[in-house]
């Protein structure tokens, strides 16, 4: 009994974050872009908070698009990717879609990643590192978070580079 007592509280939590009108909205955007052509899509009732886009030519743009993938699995990467890899006179005609897929790429869909960044600030912020300037300390900020990513730098091929940049660090460190 208390088993199923876990699974309803752990189901109203679910339903109750990701029915939040926010998260909705995101998903009616995103739905937008990546329902193939032929589904039906009013796209009209999902940006008509949104002042800067204009319903039918995003609609239109999206068929064109979709169009030029010929892929039936679309997903935000591959359009992403298909944007990218344009001229950019041909990504002129997409204004529409580039500017919606902007917006999704900008809209977090969690506050996790914001969460994590300021409980990493707590150690780097110290008594010793209370003088430093805004630009150190987000540069820091920046690698702490991506943390994952800076444990694979050679920091002696970093070390080396730096050295090599100024006749004086040479003098100063050597080879």
């Amino acid at each position: 009994m208390q088993y199923f007592k876990f699974l309803d509280s752990m189901m109203a939590s679910l339903k109750r974050r990701y029915d939040q009108p926010g998260i909705q909205t995101y998903i009616k955007l995103e739905s937008i872009l990546l329902k193939p052509i032929t589904a039906v899509v009013d796209v009209e009732a999902a940006v008509e908070q949104y002042s800067e886009f204009d319903g039918n030519a995003l609609h239109i743009q999206l068929a064109m698009l979709k169009q030029m993938i010929g892929t039936t699995e679309v997903t935000l990467q591959v359009v992403v990717s298909k944007l990218v890899g344009l001229d950019p006179v041909v990504r002129g005609l997409f204004p529409q879609v580039e500017q919606l897929v902007r917006l999704l790429l900008t809209i977090p869909c969690s506050s996790a990643e914001a969460e994590r960044s300021f409980s990493g600030l707590r150690p780097l912020k110290t008594y010793l590192r209370n003088s430093m300037g805004h630009a150190r300390l987000n540069h820091l900020a920046i690698l702490h978070v991506h943390q994952a990513m800076t444990d694979g730098i050679d920091l002696v091929a970093v070390a080396r580079d730096f050295i090599s940049k100024s006749d004086s660090r040479l003098t100063t460190f050597g080879q």
